[in-house]
């Protein structure tokens, strides 16, 4: 991926960071700024903070429907943050893009149309069976995670390192994006297939 398609990754990604960031940042001043007010109620004579003053702020707020809005905007960006704390060790599961920039217009490419790619070569290997692929994109940069089962009869090493090799090749030439990493997971051995006369 060349440098300008990086960049633009970059933004779209900390474009999205800023305003969750924004979020946080509002409802963290105002959690703050709540829990000091709850701190001081029960001292009497603490100047704006006591509790004619604190009634006198209340009652001025009443028929003013800013307030309301900005309790709204409050509410949302909450409910956005609950969302994203939940949904954060979830990112495994969704579906992650590769943006790139061509003189006629932008092009994604999935990271299921990546595992599509891997299947399409490790399908041609024989001896290895049951292959599992998941694939991470950061920062434009291509992680394959690859775990299966092998035949007894092969050598394990030679026959993933040129699976790495394939892959890699393949996942370039398809995407023109580097693949950072390959790594392969073996965590069984098949029964071997018997000929029955």
């Amino acid at each position: 991926m060349s440098e300008g398609n990086l960049n633009i990754y970059r933004m779209v990604k900390l474009k999205m960071n800023i305003i969750d960031r924004v979020i946080l940042l509002i409802c963290s001043l105002c959690l703050t700024l709540l829990s000091v007010i709850i701190i001081f109620i029960p001292f009497r004579n603490m100047g704006i903070l006591s509790i004619n003053n604190i009634d006198f702020i209340i009652n001025n707020m009443k028929d003013n429907y800013i307030y309301s809005i900005i309790g709204l905007a409050l509410l949302f960006g909450s409910i956005r943050l609950v969302f994203l704390s939940l949904s954060g060790h979830g990112d495994k599961g969704k579906v992650k893009y590769l943006i790139q920039r061509s003189k006629y217009g932008e092009i994604s490419i999935s990271s299921e149309t990546i595992v599509g790619l891997v299947k399409s070569v490790s399908n041609k290997f024989t001896g290895i069976r049951n292959i599992r692929t998941t694939v991470d994109i950061l920062e434009g940069q291509i992680y394959i995670y690859l775990k299966g089962e092998v035949s007894p009869e092969i050598n394990i090493t030679q026959t993933t390192e040129e699976l790495q090799k394939k892959t890699k090749e393949h996942i370039e030439t398809c995407t023109g994006v580097d693949v950072n990493e390959i790594k392969v997971e073996i965590n069984n051995v098949t029964a071997p297939i018997r000929n029955v006369k």
